[in-house]
């Protein structure tokens, strides 16, 4: 009978793998305006509030075109002060402003990447869970003499096997989303002073 230790590790390393995949799809270099449009604070009232307190912020299928739903047509004016202050071009159209944003810096398309590293720690992380609770659930069969050391090795390095892979997998998705978030030339810039110290 084949040993289920490193079967089971190797279906929770591809569903992590799976899940990492859709999520770096999500991934945009837009997402640096949308966090600085996120960020607008607006005083309603002596109180402070933030943007999704009082508008929906939507991505549009133009990369330079964000459009804010604002829930009360009272509150516009405060919302196109802030949006003045980031020297963001904007038009209002009924409920909604329409904001045009320019190409993120280096630094801001930098905040994407740095949380799209989070994103892979945290799936380079479930690899990591999957692969040490089959080999100590295996060590555990092997005390309660349940299965041989042999077998208990064997699967060991098998799971040893597909982190390498499935860590790689991950690895390369991210590195080319990276590339695609920098666009060429600040990724020769990214190579030159990230990479060196990794």
């Amino acid at each position: 009978m084949a040993e289920q230790y490193s079967m089971q590790a190797e279906n929770l390393m591809k569903s992590a793998v799976e899940e990492y995949k859709e999520i770096v799809k999500e991934v945009k270099a837009t997402d640096a305006n949308l966090t600085i449009i996120r960020n607008i604070r607006v005083s309603i009232q002596g109180k402070p509030r933030r943007l999704v307190d009082i508008a929906d912020l939507k991505k549009t299928e133009d990369v330079h075109k964000i459009q804010l739903l604002v829930f009360n047509t009272d509150h516009i004016e405060l919302l196109t002060e802030q949006i003045d202050e980031l020297n963001f071009s904007y038009d209002v159209d009924g409920q909604f402003i329409n904001i045009t944003v320019p190409d993120p810096s280096y630094k801001q398309l930098m905040e994407v990447v740095d949380d799209l590293n989070r994103k892979k720690n945290s799936a380079m992380g479930r690899l990591t869970k999957a692969k040490s609770e089959a080999t100590s659930r295996a060590r555990t069969a092997v005390e309660n003499e349940f299965i041989t050391q042999g077998v208990a090795g064997a699967a060991s390095r098998k799971c040893d096997e597909y982190y390498q892979n499935y860590g790689d997998q991950i690895s390369e998705m991210t590195l080319e989303k990276i590339k695609d978030i920098l666009g060429p030339e600040f990724f020769e810039k990214y190579k030159t002073e990230e990479l060196d110290f990794a």
